[in-house]
């Protein structure tokens, strides 16, 4: 009963100051932040999904889109 108990417990979001960020990623940050980066990716496709979240969730969405097996041409995306 207590394993389930803790499975409906909420976790608390794990609060990381900024000043003990890795310094490396200060440019990477600043350039999100203000629109001038990008990063090439391949679009496979959309498939719906039962969660929002988990990397067995997105591991089964690529294989699922990976057997589908229809191309397309490559895009660059800007975060803005």
């Amino acid at each position: 009963m207590n394993k389930l108990r803790q499975s409906f417990r909420r976790k608390k979001d794990v609060y990381v100051p900024e000043a003990s960020r890795p310094h490396q990623w200060q440019t990477d940050e600043e350039g999100v932040r203000t629109g001038k980066c990008s990063f090439p990716v391949k679009y496979l496709g959309h498939v719906e999904v039962d969660e929002s979240r988990g990397m067995h969730i997105c591991e089964d969405a690529v294989k699922r889109l990976k057997a589908i097996g229809t191309l397309i041409e490559p895009f660059l995306t800007y975060v803005v």
